[in-house]
């Protein structure tokens, strides 16, 4: 069997202290292989245009198994 990449995804979760909530933002489509330092700037360049500050970023990569 073959490991074969398929999807990825970043979910970034900012924080409203107003409201007392976490909400949750999804971007489908990421690259295979991200690396941190992809995701640390994605993180901030969101930041700079969002008026929440982020909580986390968690990084989804999707695989299949082929014969």
């Amino acid at each position: 069997m073959a490991k074969e990449w398929n999807k990825g995804s970043i979910a970034v979760h900012f924080e409203d202290a107003v409201n007392e909530k976490i909400i949750k933002r999804n971007y489908e489509d990421t690259i295979q292989g991200v690396t941190p330092e992809q995701v640390e700037g994605f993180t901030a360049a969101l930041e700079q245009v969002s008026a929440l500050p982020s909580s986390y970023t968690v990084v989804a990569e999707e695989y299949r198994y082929t014969r």
